[in-house]
C-alpha cells in the first residue's frame, strides 16, 4: 500500500523535544522530481537548516517528510484505498443518505469527465458554495481530477460576500444547492465570467446537475494526472481559499498540490502524530461528527482529506443544531471529536454530555481558534476517562497544519499546540526579526513544503507575509517552552476568530465608513461566551447626527453574514484613538475594555 512506501516507521520520540537527525525518506514519491527546473526552488531537508541562527530553530522530532510531487490528493487516496471501498465514508446526519469511500471516487472521476467534456480548461476556477453535504468530496475531488482549481465558499455568505469571493476568484463555474442557488444567480447576473452554475440535489432550471454529471462515463476522457510531463504538482494551483492573512481584506491563498499532498502526509497517523489508526479487516472504522464546514481549512484537511485517507467515517452537519448534534453524537458514537471553542463550550456547559457521550473517543482534536487550559479540563473531567486532547495550529496559508501535540504527552502540555509537523522548521523572531530562544516570546515564523505558493494575483500581500528567505510570518505571539511544544500567546494580527472564523476589522470598517452618519469607527474583537470572541464597534457619529445600536446593527444586517454581526456591542464616542501615522491603536481600546469589563 502507499502508506508502507510513503512512512517508514520510527519509534516514537518521547515529549516534544525536538530531534537534531535529519531523515529524508527514501519511497517511491518522496524520489520523485518534479518535471521541470522550477522544482530546484524546493529547499532540500539540508538545506533548510543551513544558517547561522539554526540552533534556535524548532523542528519535529518525528521522521522527516520531504515534498510530495507528482500527485494530488485524490490519487494518493485512490493508491492508499485498502480495504475499506464498500464501507460508508460520509452519511447524512439528517437524511442517513450515505457515501461509501467507492461512490466518493467514483462520483469524482465521472463529474471531472463531465467538467472537462464541457470546456472547461486545466487552470480554470470551479467555486463550491457548499454546506457539508456527502457530495462534497466528490465534488472537490473531481475539480482537482479535472485540472481545474477549487476554491471553496463560506455557504452561510451574504449575497455581497458571495459575489466578491466569486469575483476575486476568477471563478468561471459554481457549484451550489438549493440555498445558496439564488445568491449564486445573483452573481451570476453581475459577473460575465461565470459560464454555468452545477446544482448539488434537485434539479433547477438553467442549472446542471451533479448527479447527472457524476453518472458520466469517464472513459476516453484524459484525465489530469499529476505524474505528466507537462505538470508541475509544486506550481500548479489546486485550491483557493481566501483568507484575511495576518491583516486586511480576505485573500485568495493559492495551494498547490504539493502543498496539499505535502501536508496529508505530514499528518499521517502512522508516523505517531495522533491516536487515529487507518482501517484494516475486523478493526473498526474510526468515527467522526462532521460538524466544521468543509469550506474551512481545518475542516477540509481533517474531514474530507484525513479521513478518506484513513477509511473513517464521516456523519455529516450542515449546521449546528443543539438536538441533531446530541443525536449525531448519542447515534454514531465518535471515536474523535473534531471542535472549536464554541462547541466544546458547548459541551461543557451542557447536562447533555457526560461519560456515555464521550465513552468511545480517544481523542479529541482542537483548533481553528486558542481553546485554553481551563475548558479543556473541564471537558476531561466531564468524560471521567482518559482521552487525549490533541491541539494544533496552522492557518489557510500552511495548507493548512505546521504543528501538532504528539500523542506521548499523555495531556501533560494542556493548552499548548505541539511541535512542528515533519518536514517543518520554525523559529520565534522579535519586532527587529532577531532569534529568538526557548521562553521567549515574539512572532512565530514556518518554513516548509506546506507554505502557499502566494496570495492570488497580490504580490505585495505575498511580499509582506513570506520573506525573501521562504519564511511564512504568522503574525501569531508565541513561545516554545523547554521541550520545543508551542504556545499561543497572542496576535500580531488584528483578525477576530468567531467560531473559528476569520473577521477582518478592516471589512466592517470600510462598510460603516460608508453609512451616511458615520464619521469614524474602529473594530476590536472581545471575548464571547459562545462564540469566542465577538466583533465590537467604537463609532464616531457625524456632528448633528444621531446615530442608535439599532439602526447600525439594521444597516449591516444584509451585508454581511451572521459571524460578522457586531455581537460585542456598539460604542458611540468622540474620537477614535489613533497613532500619528494615522494607523487606529486597537490595542488602546483593547484595554480599555478589559478595565471596564474586568477580562
Amino acid at each position: 500500500m502507499l502508506l508502507s512506501r510513503l512512512i517508514s516507521k520510527v519509534p516514537l520520540i518521547k515529549s516534544c523535544k525536538a530531534s537534531t537527525q535529519t531523515i529524508v525518506l527514501k519511497s517511491k514519491l518522496h524520489n520523485s522530481v518534479a518535471p521541470n527546473p522550477s522544482a530546484a526552488a524546493i529547499p532540500s531537508a539540508k538545506s533548510l537548516y543551513e544558517d547561522a541562527d539554526a540552533s534556535l530553530w524548532v523542528k519535529s522530532p518525528l521522521q522527516d517528510v520531504s515534498t510530495v510531487v507528482g500527485y494530488t490528493v485524490p490519487e494518493i487516496i485512490r493508491e492508499n484505498l485498502g480495504g475499506w471501498g464498500h464501507l460508508p465514508a460520509f452519511e447524512c446526519a439528517s437524511t442517513g443518505k450515505i457515501y461509501t469511500h467507492d461512490d466518493v471516487l467514483r462520483d469524482s472521476r465521472g463529474f471531472a469527465a463531465a467538467l472537462i467534456r464541457s470546456g472547461f480548461k486545466r487552470g480554470d476556477v470551479v467555486a463550491i458554495v457548499l454546506p457539508n453535504v456527502v457530495e462534497y468530496p466528490s465534488v472537490l475531488f473531481g475539480i482537482w481530477e479535472a485540472g481545474l482549481i477549487a476554491s471553496p465558499v463560506n455557504n452561510a455568505y451574504s449575497d455581497e460576500e458571495i459575489h466578491r469571493q466569486l469575483c476575486l476568484s476568477d471563478a468561471v463555474c459554481v457549484v451550489a444547492e438549493s440555498e445558496t442557488l439564488e445568491s449564486v444567480r445573483k452573481s451570476k447576473e453581475r459577473n460575465p465570467n461565470i459560464k454555468s452554475i452545477v446544482i448539488v440535489g434537485e434539479p433547477h432550471q438553467g442549472c446542471h446537475t451533479f448527479k447527472e454529471m457524476a453518472n458520466s462515463d469517464p472513459s476516453g476522457v484524459s484525465l489530469f494526472k499529476a505524474s505528466a510531463s507537462d505538470v508541475d504538482t509544486t506550481t500548479q494551483v489546486a485550491l483557493l481559499p481566501f483568507s484575511s492573512g495576518t491583516t486586511g481584506p480576505p485573500k485568495g491563498v493559492e495551494l498547490t498540490h504539493a502543498n496539499l499532498a505535502t501536508n496529508l502526509i505530514q499528518c499521517d497517523p502512522g508516523k505517531g502524530i495522533s491516536l487515529i489508526q487507518t482501517y484494516s479487516s475486523g478493526k473498526t472504522q474510526e468515527r467522526h461528527v462532521g460538524l466544521l464546514p468543509f469550506f474551512h481549512a481545518y475542516g477540509l484537511s481533517c474531514l474530507i482529506h484525513m479521513s478518506t485517507y484513513v477509511g473513517a467515517h464521516v456523519m455529516c452537519m450542515r449546521k449546528f443544531d443543539v438536538d441533531l448534534f446530541l443525536q449525531g453524537v448519542r447515534r454514531h458514537k465518535p471515536t474523535a471529536f473534531h471542535l472549536v471553542t464554541p462547541l466544546i463550550n458547548h459541551m461543557v456547559n451542557s447536562n447533555n454530555y457526560g461519560k456515555n457521550e464521550l465513552a468511545h473517543a480517544h481523542t479529541v482534536l482542537g483548533g481553528a481558534a486558542p481553546i485554553g487550559a481551563s475548558l479543556i479540563e473541564k471537558l476531561l473531567d466531564k468524560a471521567g476517562k482518559y482521552f487525549f486532547f490533541q491541539e494544533g495550529y496552522g492557518m489557510s496559508e500552511l495548507s493548512p497544519v505546521s504543528h501538532v501535540l504528539l500523542p506521548d504527552t499523555r495531556n501533560t502540555k494542556i493548552g499548548s499546540c505541539g511541535s512542528p509537523v515533519p518536514g517543518t522548521i520554525t523559529k520565534i523572531v522579535d519586532t527587529d526579526g532577531t532569534t529568538l530562544g526557548r521562553n521567549q516570546r515574539g512572532e512565530i515564523c514556518v518554513k516548509g513544503p506546506q507554505v502557499m505558493k502566494g496570495y492570488y494575483k497580490n504580490e505585495e500581500a505575498t511580499r509582506n507575509t513570506i520573506d525573501a528567505d521562504g519564511w511564512l510570518h504568522t503574525g501569531d505571539i508565541a513561545y516554545y517552552d523547554d521541550d520545543g511544544c508551542l504556545f499561543i500567546v497572542d496576535r500580531l494580527k488584528e483578525l477576530i476568530k468567531v467560531k473559528g472564523f476569520q473577521v477582518a476589522p478592516s471589512e466592517l470598517e470600510d462598510l460603516l465608513r460608508k453609512h451616511d452618519k458615520v464619521e469614524d469607527v474602529a473594530i476590536i474583537g472581545v471575548s464571547h461566551p459562545e462564540n469566542g470572541e465577538a466583533p465590537r464597534a467604537y463609532i464616531v457619529p457625524k456632528t448633528g447626527t444621531q446615530l442608535s445600536e439599532d439602526e447600525v446593527n439594521a444597516y449591516l444586517k444584509p451585508l454581511i453574514s451572521k459571524h460578522k454581526q457586531l455581537r460585542g456591542g456598539i460604542e458611540f464616542r468622540k474620537s477614535i484613538p489613533k497613532a500619528p501615522s494615522g494607523k487606529i491603536l486597537r490595542r488602546e481600546l483593547t484595554d480599555e475594555y478589559k478595565s471596564k469589563h474586568g477580562q
